[in-house]
This record gives structure tokens, sequence and C-alpha cells, in this order.
């Protein structure tokens, strides 16, 4: 099962050493839009606002580094099956619900998490 991930965990960001060494496929995008949001020190996606395509990796990790990436993504996040530009499907982390402190909810109208938020 693949998985798209668009945030800490990709390659050379803070997170990637979870998923570094599963199989590397490729970078791509979301076919459909969804929201990304600035959660200051990683992004969440949220699919009821469609702002823009979502950019990021795909890996082939193990079922045991899937099992550890649902406990790093833990309560906020639900994982689920997007189609991605590449044309194949992938599994993707969304958020639950948008957090509700002050702050948390910036969206990134790009799709893209970049390195100067990551150091932020």
């Amino acid at each position: 099962m693949y998985v798209f991930v668009y945030g800490s965990l990709k390659k050379g960001f803070c997170n990637h050493p979870l998923i570094e060494g599963s199989e590397f496929i490729c970078e791509t995008h979301t076919k459909e839009s969804y929201a990304m949001l600035d959660l200051h020190r990683f992004p969440g996606v949220i699919k009821d606002k469609k702002i823009s395509i979502i950019y990021g990796e795909v890996y082939d990790p193990e079922d045991t580094v899937l099992e550890q990436l649902d406990i790093f993504e833990g309560s906020w996040y639900t994982r689920e099956n997007v189609e991605l530009d590449a044309g194949f499907p992938a599994q993707m982390y969304f958020l639950k619900r948008i957090p509700e402190k002050p702050g948390y909810s910036r969206i990134i109208n790009e799709g893209i998490w970049t390195e100067k938020q990551h150091m932020e």
C-alpha cells in the first residue's frame, strides 16, 4: 500500500527518518483539491475545503512502518485513499478536525509545505 506524505515526513524534513527505509516511488500531487493548514511545526490537510492540489511524495512502506506512522500521526489524523496525478491511488493522512488554537488555521494556498515553514 502506497502512502502519500506532504509535510514533515518528506525527504529532508525532521520526521523523514520514520519512513526513510521505505521505497521512494515518486513526487506527485493529488488529483483533487483540499485545504492545507499551517499547524506551525507541521501541516495538516482537510477534505471539506477545496483550495488547491496537495504536493508531496509517495512511499511504499512495510506494514510495521505503516503502523508506526499511524501511531506517530496519533488522534489528530485519519488515513484515507486519494487519487494521485501519477495515475495511482495512495493513502494520505487527513486532519480529523481543525485545532481550536488561535493561528492554527492559516491556509497554505499553494498546497506545498516548504523548507521555510519547516524551520519556523
